[in-house]
């Protein structure tokens, strides 16, 4: 199993930002930072992953007093049915205060107008809940990790104004409605990863979870210990923990922060019964001994999450590590969202920007496919 990564073109530097992805492979990149603890302006950056010739276009807010504003540590996802992006959360300024709750709620904008090649800017709405000021609604927050499931956004973990979370909630979009989920096992974390994906034929969608920061890097184990990975099953509102067989060759990911976990899909199996369901790859390795304004150590691997066995209730998975095919190689790095899209049934990842090891931010947008 290898991936070959792509270097496609270059963004404006920055580390900490939201993207998301369209079904059609258009990128949609918003806010985060350049310098450390300052956001960059809130104009949507988008890019055609499929473009033979791909060129970035902005749009800048309509109204500059009905929008986001500047943000670091905000989630974006993009809506397929609707084709609608929303961002939610985040923080700002020097004090890493997280947004006000206004600020901090979800912000829709609709993408079609960006069909039209004289459009420059870009309309958002901040929607409504019911039930915004109950103890159903999540803290503000930063760090986190979103998804969107079947008309339902999902907010996880995250830092608030101080500590780290292990809650969970979703947002009906068509109710405007929050609910209070299960808490995750521990720790409290931010920085973390969860992906939308399907275990066994015919079974609901379930989140996944990998990594996340404690104050140290997760998940903490000892040398040759099964690293766990976290499962949410919806229809139950309940977690469960599993530990996937190591890579017999390479063994386990290392724990690891602010890296990527997409879902993967492909039309063909390594096997009838090994099916790959998500793809983890690079991230903080060690946290800087300065915080936020520094770098710390990250990697540069990617693993495949592999269904090994269907036949009962729990579905064994294995880690593969995947060889890296050709000269082209993103170098380490950590501080990015997670993102993917789907062209001719199966995943192509796509990792933008983020914080090297130099303590500089990237503005390379490169797309890994895999090959099994």
């Amino acid at each position: 199993m290898s991936i070959r990564w792509s270097l496609v073109n270059a963004l404006p530097a920055r580390s900490s930002h939201s993207v998301a992805v369209s079904n059609t492979g258009r990128l949609l990149l918003y806010s985060g930072e350049h310098r450390p603890r300052i956001p960059v302006d809130n104009d949507l950056h988008v890019l055609d992953l499929e473009s033979t010739s791909p060129s970035v276009r902005t749009f800048a807010a309509l109204a500059a007093s009905r929008a986001p504003e500047p943000r670091v540590g905000a989630s974006a996802v993009h809506d397929p049915h609707t084709n609608n992006l929303y961002v939610w959360g985040g923080r700002g300024g020097v004090d890493m205060a997280p947004l006000d709750r206004f600020q901090a709620g979800i912000w829709k904008a609709s993408l079609d107008a960006l069909d039209t090649p004289s459009t420059t800017t870009l309309a958002w709405e901040r929607l409504p809940a019911v039930n915004d000021d109950s103890d159903a609604a999540p803290a503000v927050r930063s760090y986190h990790a979103s998804a969107l499931v079947r008309g339902k956004l999902y907010i996880h973990a995250g830092c608030p104004a101080s500590g780290r979370l292990a809650t969970l909630h979703a947002y009906d979009l068509a109710t405007h409605t929050w609910y209070r989920l299960a808490d995750a096992p521990a720790q409290p974390r931010g920085g973390t990863a969860i992906a939308a994906v399907t275990l066994t034929p015919n079974s609901e969608l379930v989140l996944i979870r990998y990594g996340g920061f404690a104050g140290f890097q997760l998940p903490q184990v000892t040398q040759g210990t099964p690293p766990p990975l976290d499962i949410y099953t919806p229809s139950t509102d309940t977690w469960s923990t599993v530990y996937p067989a190591p890579d017999p060759e390479h063994g386990f990911p290392g724990a690891r922060s602010v890296h990527g976990l997409v879902p993967f899909v492909t039309r063909t199996n390594v096997t009838p019964e090994r099916i790959p369901v998500a793809l983890l790859h690079h991230g903080e390795r060690d946290a800087s001994s300065v915080g936020h304004a520094g770098a710390g150590v990250f990697w540069d691997d990617a693993w495949l999450l592999v269904v090994t066995s269907t036949s009962t209730s729990t579905p064994s998975l294995e880690w593969k590590k995947l060889r890296v095919e050709g000269t082209a190689l993103p170098e380490p790095r950590g501080w990015f969202p997670s993102a993917s899209y789907v062209r001719d049934g199966k995943t192509r990842v796509v990792l933008t920007g983020g914080l090297l090891s130099s303590n500089e931010r990237s503005g390379e947008v490169w797309v890994g496919d895999v090959e099994l």
